[in-house]
């Protein structure tokens, strides 16, 4: 970072030269290191070859999809939890839910001003240090066991398969035992979304990780709804 012992590494993928040139000089202008690629192959292999704080990610890229890549990152033991911003073409909300829905931190749509990619880079680096700040490496609630490093969670010894997003929202509440978490701080923390009480993204995942963690006899539940605010977990 800018006034820091290093600079953090973004990785860029375009396979627009122009794009690339116009990127990489507006981040490096704010302190950061950049590395770059033009198809989604190379940009998987600097991923595993570097140590990425972030990555900007065209979805429109000519050898795979980047919902493709953001899946293999998402699902990658090591790089899973670097910070991506993924790029959309015209306002094609569709690809952008999609994104967000696999694991993506933000979007931002083409054309943008430089001003608003680097907000948002900024943002999205911000919570997920501060996640990672918060985050106690390994968490235990009676069978119920986080290990946050590693992203595996177990009952009673049995691994638990959740999404990413699942993971997200559960190891945030499970660092915040017994506090009400509003709907619109989990979104911020974990998608960089801003709350719709039209939209009901976080119930259906919530709905989702009871259902995985719940008791057989389905009397045991982790997570509690309070009224019109948000989640809490139980201590």
């Amino acid at each position: 970072m800018k006034g820091g012992i290093y600079l953090e590494n973004i990785l860029i993928v375009d396979d627009d030269p122009i794009t690339l040139k116009i990127l990489c000089a507006a981040i490096q202008t704010r302190g950061f290191a950049v590395i770059t690629a033009t198809t989604g192959h190379d940009a998987l292999l600097l991923l595993q070859k570097n140590e990425v704080s972030a990555l900007i990610l065209d979805l429109n890229l000519p050898d795979i999809n980047g919902l493709e890549i953001l899946k293999q990152v998402r699902n990658h033991p090591i790089i899973n939890s670097i910070a991506v911003i993924i790029v959309t073409e015209n306002d094609d909300k569709l690809e952008a839910i999609l994104g967000l829905e696999i694991g993506a931190d933000d979007y931002i749509t083409k054309p943008f001003h430089q001003r608003e990619l680097i907000a948002r880079l900024n943002s999205v680096l911000r919570r997920t240090q501060q996640m990672h700040t918060n985050m106690h490496s390994y968490l235990i609630f009676n069978d119920l066991h986080i290990d946050i490093k590693k992203r595996i969670v177990k009952k009673n010894n049995d691994v638990i398969d959740l999404t990413f997003k699942e993971f997200e929202i559960l190891a945030l509440l499970a660092t915040n035992p017994g506090e009400v978490l509003p709907r619109d701080t989990i979104l911020n923390a974990i998608g960089g979304l801003t709350y719709n009480p039209e939209t009901r993204t976080i119930d259906m995942h919530i709905s989702s990780l009871r259902k995985k963690l719940r008791d057989t006899d389905k009397k045991k539940n982790y997570i509690d709804t309070v009224s019109s605010v948000g989640y809490r977990f139980r201590k």
